[in-house]
């Protein structure tokens, strides 16, 4: 509804062919629009991206976007099982090894959680009666308080027991930790698989070696004080050595540290693994 001028010719005033009449303006008259504005429809639908994925009736995660989302968010190993996303193995673990999250719709009468090495030896065992708590956390180390070896593969599994015995287990995929980062005695330790900074027998750095170094270098420079050891072991005494020259080398080239802060300490251990070689700065 919208308001019009009314206008009315002044009485007695002559009018020609072409002459203008003169108008003048009465008041106004209330007069009712009734065309309708054409619809307009945006051409770009908001949810057009989603919409793409339901439309094929499949899951929008897959693999890939399993371990993207986790690496760049969480920073710990998750107990594969029916209830949860893939395990992520982070590449320098930072407190907790394992994140367990139980879920069940009936009461538990006890529960245990079992960690086991590549040789089927349990390391860990913790046992409870009662309903699980909503999470469950392992911090890498071992019934003796040891913290486990890098390099080495676990397995996880999960068992639940109702009041009558009934047994619900979860099974873990086996994980490699490759490096852990941690406190112990007072001091930080970066523990890392030697595989993935050195080739196999030797003091050559493998691909992917400068990511790792970059990393460990960032930890001793996050925790130091006043020193920083590298510890290095492997079954022969010359390849210990060096190895540990190797890696003060490359740490000094990528922090500033106080003249003979960062020292080496090469281990000899014979018999050692090749998997169970490792290196370990530790920071004080």
């Amino acid at each position: 509804m919208t308001e019009v001028p009314v206008t009315e010719t002044q009485p007695g005033t002559p009018r020609g062919e072409h002459e203008l009449g003169t108008e003048e303006i009465r008041g106004q008259e209330k007069l009712k629009i009734e065309d309708l504005k054409p619809p307009f429809f945006p051409m770009i639908d908001p949810y057009e991206p989603i919409n793409s994925v339901l439309r094929t009736e499949r899951y929008i995660f897959d693999d890939h976007l399993y371990a993207t989302i986790d690496s760049l968010s969480v920073p710990s190993n998750y107990l594969h099982s029916s209830y949860l996303r893939m395990p992520v193995v982070d590449r320098l673990i930072r407190g907790d090894v394992l994140v367990f999250l139980p879920k069940f719709e009936k009461n538990v009468a006890n529960w245990e959680l079992t960690v086991s090495n590549s040789m089927g030896q349990t390391v860990r065992r913790v046992k409870r009666k009662g309903n699980p708590p909503n999470i469950i956390t392992w911090d890498g180390r071992d019934d003796e308080g040891n913290v486990i070896n890098t390099g080495e593969t676990y397995d996880f599994t999960f068992f639940a027991y109702d009041a009558v015995g009934n047994q619900t287990r979860i099974p873990g995929r086996p994980q490699r930790i490759s490096a852990m980062f941690y406190e112990d005695a007072g001091e930080w330790v970066v523990a890392v698989a030697a595989d993935g900074i050195f080739e196999s027998r030797g003091t050559r750095l493998v691909p992917g070696a400068e990511r790792w170094l970059t990393e460990i270098a960032n930890a001793v420079k996050e925790k130091f004080k006043s020193e920083a050891v590298v510890y290095v072991y492997t079954d022969r005494e010359d390849l210990s050595t060096e190895r540990a020259k190797v890696m003060v080398t490359e740490l000094s080239a990528r922090a500033k540290f106080p003249r003979d802060a960062v020292k080496s300490a090469p281990r000899f251990v014979p018999g050692l693994q090749p998997k169970y070689s490792k290196i370990e700065v530790h920071i004080r």
